[in-house]
């Protein structure tokens, strides 16, 4: 039996057949949209075949995020809406960890209907946005110019800017998401020069923080290190933690928790699950939170879809890679926002070692 990768062009819409729904038709047009306005704003929009298997393959389509006259930009979070935030620098500087940026040059940045729209925390110096609902709050954090110190923020849609600090924890306040109902979730890291390793995941709900404090079964001690880093509209957490000497994936939907590592789930290899949506699809990449050499990024799909009885099992990862590069090599990426249609995005290094944003949509 032949098959052959799925060809698709992004500037047309891929499900607009007779047999489709309406709504399937305008989701795919906003899609394809999308994809438009980047490709605007950024001059490039391509294809990845990703092959699964001789005859299962998927098709992934990308296009390139870049901050006008920056130096490097990375794509963190991505709403339901199509909005698209993220970070940005005018000066080379390369942080210490991938997952949460240490350079004192960093600013935020939105990207809405194919503008570009750069945000700085009134009076800081620093500003880096993680995270975005679908009413435009934002998330992140920014560091004082008149003192110095870091703080975790709400940036909500009225504009008004609220601070946000884990208790004795100082500077080290790192929100990654927030959903529409304002639960935002995050953890406590490094944030000065030095970077560092996330000591505690956290919930924040209504002015409180939860700790939030995954274990494997067998093992009531507990992680040493541990952060949630994304919540989708319908409470499902995502995060990371270090156990059994390896950095796991984790996902907890009520009272049920998974840990899985990437690529052969059996706790082999050091793994970040970086994105959660409501239908409990999941994104990160190999490595633990500070692993440069890293950046094979992965999405599966529904990884509660196939369970019987709460019985676990094992997710069907698919590959997300931007590229080929010049010399037809995969590039490094790291995926990192994830909405309810299953649009990433994230950054990947080019051959250059330039470091870019992408957006994804898979046809799956």
């Amino acid at each position: 039996m032949r098959c052959g990768p799925l060809r698709i062009n992004p500037l047309q819409n891929p499900l607009s057949k007779n047999h489709r729904v309406r709504d399937d038709r305008m989701q795919s047009w906003r899609w394809s949209r999308a994809l438009q306005l980047a490709e605007l704003a950024s001059g490039d929009v391509h294809s990845g075949i990703i092959t699964l298997s001789p005859c299962v393959r998927h098709q992934i389509t990308y296009a390139p995020i870049n901050v006008p006259g920056a130096v490097s930009t990375q794509a963190r979070g991505i709403n339901n809406n199509g909005e698209i935030v993220g970070f940005y620098k005018n000066t080379p500087c390369l942080d210490s960890d991938i997952r949460v940026p240490n350079c004192p040059n960093i600013k935020g940045f939105k990207l809405v209907n194919g503008a570009y729209i750069k945000l700085m925390v009134s009076g800081s110096s620093r500003t880096v946005i993680m995270g975005v609902n679908d009413l435009g709050d934002l998330v992140g954090y920014y560091t004082k110019s008149s003192d110095g110190t870091t703080h975790g923020f709400i940036w909500y849609h009225t504009n008004v800017v609220r601070t946000i600090d884990y208790p004795n924890a100082p500077n080290a306040t790192v929100p990654f998401g927030i959903n529409k109902a304002g639960i935002v979730v995050g953890g406590t890291f490094g944030t000065g020069p030095n970077g560092g390793f996330p000591g505690s995941g956290w919930v924040w709900a209504n002015g409180t923080f939860s700790t939030m404090n995954p274990t494997l079964p067998g093992n009531p001690a507990g992680a040493c290190c541990w952060a949630v880093t994304s919540i989708s509209n319908t409470g499902v957490l995502a995060g990371l933690l270090f156990q059994s000497d390896y950095w796991q994936a984790w996902m907890k939907a009520g009272t049920d928790q998974d840990f899985f590592t990437y690529p052969t789930v059996i706790q082999c290899c050091d793994t970040s699950a970086t994105g959660v949506n409501s239908n409990v699809d999941m994104i990160g990449f190999d490595g633990g939170p500070s692993s440069y050499s890293a950046g094979a990024g992965w999405f599966t799909k529904h990884i509660e879809l196939n369970e019987v009885n709460d019985a676990e099992v094992t997710p069907h990862f698919i590959k997300v890679a931007y590229g080929p590069g010049s010399d037809n090599t995969v590039l490094q990426t790291f995926p990192f926002g994830l909405n309810d249609s299953r649009g990433i995005v994230g950054t990947y290094f080019d051959a250059n070692n330039q470091q870019h944003g992408f957006l994804a949509k898979p046809n799956f």
